[in-house]
């Protein structure tokens, strides 16, 4: 439900910001349905290596419960609509830039999908004794598959994230017409939004892969 109402109001922000920029246009269209295809894409495949288990156990599922319950990668998504969103612009001959519309649309979008994460997923982080900590009872905890730490108070990490998006949106707003390169503002998000995601990681309830860094650490490494 969340991960719908997200993509609604998100597509929403989105058509809004390219209306007002006067960029709504048949080529913005086909490129934006590019880009919301390779997100779906990069979501599924960018750390699929990391997930290989849970793909696994949903062989046999039909293919709705499948998508429903494997693995999804936001990192992946965002990698995913950048790189359709390049190749649909070149194969076009698209030139403007349509970044910055991305932007707000975004941050309220990811808000509202780490609610329905932080409503439904286990573990919510690693054990903290920090006066925020959550607990959850054992028959919450009994009902996911693997929960390490549950039995104690956990770092709230979709927390952390929907706080540091709803300050991205609004320091999206102030800075909107402040910064003087088009497609700069989606990049200075993503940037911050990459090393908030990377330091996060230290308080996910994740298995290193290698150097100590999880699968998602490593990719937003060289992004």
């Amino acid at each position: 439900f969340f991960s719908a109402l997200g993509l609604a109001v998100g597509l929403a922000l989105y058509s809004r910001a390219l209306r007002r920029r006067g960029m709504l246009e048949p080529s913005v269209v086909w490129v934006s349905v590019a880009v919301l295809i390779g997100g779906v894409i990069g979501a599924r495949t960018l750390l699929a290596w990391d997930h290989l288990d849970d793909l696994r156990s949903l062989e046999g599922l039909p293919w709705i419960v499948a998508i429903e319950r494997g693995g999804k990668s936001l990192i992946g998504a965002i990698v995913g609509a950048y790189v359709a969103g390049w190749l649909a612009k070149r194969a076009l001959g698209y030139t403007r830039s349509t970044g910055d519309n991305y932007a707000l649309a975004l941050a309220v979008a990811i808000v509202i999908g780490r609610v329905g994460c932080f409503l439904s997923e286990l573990p919510l982080g690693v054990p903290t004794t920090l006066p925020w900590g959550i607990s959850v009872s054992p028959e919450a905890a009994a009902s996911f598959a693997s929960c390490p730490g549950c039995d104690q108070p956990m770092h709230p990490v979709m927390l952390y994230e929907i706080g540091f998006n709803v300050l991205a949106a609004l320091a999206i707003i102030a800075l909107a017409r402040r910064v003087p390169v088009r497609g700069d503002l989606l990049k200075l998000y993503l940037l911050a939004a990459f090393t908030f995601r990377f330091a996060n990681e230290w308080l996910r309830a994740e298995t290193p892969d290698a150097l100590g860094l999880t699968g998602p650490q490593l990719v937003l490494l060289p992004l």
